[in-house]
């Protein structure tokens, strides 16, 4: 495989074909990643709420989305409780 550093230099099929196969995005595609992911969320989701229910669209979410689901994760505190400000 070659690499050019001017797609416009090439078809619009070829340049479309090196921006698609970069290998970060084809390891953050990989089945690894993603069950990775889900496995870690649904662990996150289940410490932060206590529901399995929660747990599982947690997981859904890092299988589906990894590139989004991981993060926010990651700034909610990942496995901490979350915290209820309501006062009564």
């Amino acid at each position: 495989m070659s690499y050019h550093k001017n797609p416009r230099a090439l078809g619009a099929a070829d340049a479309a074909t090196i921006q698609s196969a970069t290998p970060i995005r084809d390891l953050v595609k990989s089945d690894a990643v993603s069950t990775g992911s889900a496995v870690a969320l649904v662990y996150h989701g289940y410490k932060r709420t206590g529901s399995i229910v929660w747990a599982l669209l947690y997981g859904f979410a890092g299988k589906k989305v990894p590139i989004v689901a991981v993060p926010v994760a990651l700034a909610q505190g990942f496995g901490k409780r979350r915290i209820c400000t309501t006062e009564d």
